[in-house]
């Protein structure tokens, strides 16, 4: 699998389109907050599309990805399989797609635009905190102060008479 590289980056993704949200780090796909069943094999060609917004992918292409080059199962039908599936979850029409696109005798296109990451506007209502600040949180939940040398050593057990 040439794309491990890039397994890795999404990994820590969340994308939006429409009125979902694909969560890679999570192997999650959510409509409007709620999760939407789909099997692991969809969940994995619905990332492996969304990872290539825009691009026609093959089914060679879907096939040496989610079963490799050396599975002897019938490749065919597990695609159609797997793309009926991930278009039940989105309810995507293939006579007009909103998200994931036929092209007749070559493969599919994941089409629907990205929206803004939910991360994105968390972190900019969130209130800003240095490391600093955020090691001294650290240090004082663990019962730690800088401050005092004392508490750098482990706390002596009072000795049994």
């Amino acid at each position: 699998m040439q794309h491990v590289g890039a397994w890795v980056a999404m990994a820590q993704k969340k994308v939006t389109f429409g009125q979902f949200e694909l969560d890679f780090s999570r192997f999650q796909l959510f409509r409007a907050g709620q999760p939407v069943r789909l099997e692991g094999l969809p969940l994995r060609l619905l990332m492996y599309l969304v990872e290539r917004q825009g691009e026609l992918v093959t089914r060679e292409q879907i096939a040496d990805t989610l079963w490799g080059k050396d599975v002897f199962v019938d490749i065919e039908m597990g695609i159609n399989t797997a793309i009926r599936k991930v278009r039940m979850a989105l309810e995507d029409d293939s006579a007009q797609p909103q998200y994931l696109q036929t092209v007749v005798g070559h493969g599919y296109r994941f089409v629907a635009e990205f929206g803004p990451l939910e991360e994105a506007s968390a972190s900019a209502d969130s209130p800003k905190v240095s490391l600093e600040e955020l090691g001294q949180a650290i240090m004082a939940a663990a019962g730690l102060h800088p401050e005092d040398e004392k508490s750098q050593a482990p706390p002596k057990e009072p000795q049994k008479s």
